[in-house]
């Protein structure tokens, strides 16, 4: 973000870093991640929400969903966006694509994922994916009872057995 050559760069990489932390505090697939809106976390005066359910692009059919809560790292990352940049329309998208007024792809936010961790170093097959599965490996390490975390995560990643899940994290 220092090094960024000018605002509009700025901008970007301050977006880039908000997706990195909502996407590793949050656990949602890139599908759901690259279109959420600021309406899904601020009420009308601009307040946090205390959750948001979502019907994941995935389970749609299963008309399954999911409650969204924010930790303090991913409210603090959208505050210090939100400081620099405010937001003017709460149906605008969290993740703008520069193109347009839509939000960016699964593609873009992929690449957005790869570029980042070469930059840092990283030489390990990064995707946007790498996110939940980091997300999901955060909550069972942090967990006091893993057998409970372990349950708690095939649930919520909708694995069909345990087995699958402890591969995941």
């Amino acid at each position: 973000i220092d090094e960024a050559p000018d605002e509009n760069k700025r901008q970007i990489a301050c977006r880039n870093k908000m997706i990195f932390l909502i996407g590793v505090n949050v656990g949602l697939r890139a599908s759901d991640l690259t279109s959420l809106k600021w309406s899904f976390f601020y009420n009308e005066d601009r307040t946090f929400k205390d959750f948001y359910t979502l019907m994941p692009k995935k389970t749609r059919t299963q008309k399954k969903f999911v409650k969204i809560f924010l930790n303090q790292t991913a409210k603090k990352s959208i505050e210090n966006y939100v400081n620099d940049y405010p937001v003017e329309d709460l149906n605008d998208y969290l993740f703008k694509s520069r193109k347009g007024d839509s939000c960016i792809t699964e593609v873009s936010l992929g690449r957005i994922i790869k570029d980042t961790a070469k930059e840092a170093g990283i030489d390990k097959n990064i995707c946007s994916h790498s996110l939940r599965k980091t997300w999901a490996y955060k909550v069972w390490h942090d967990a006091q009872d893993k057998s409970k975390a372990l349950v708690m995560l095939q649930q919520c990643l909708n694995h069909s057995d345990s087995i699958t899940t402890m591969r995941y994290i």
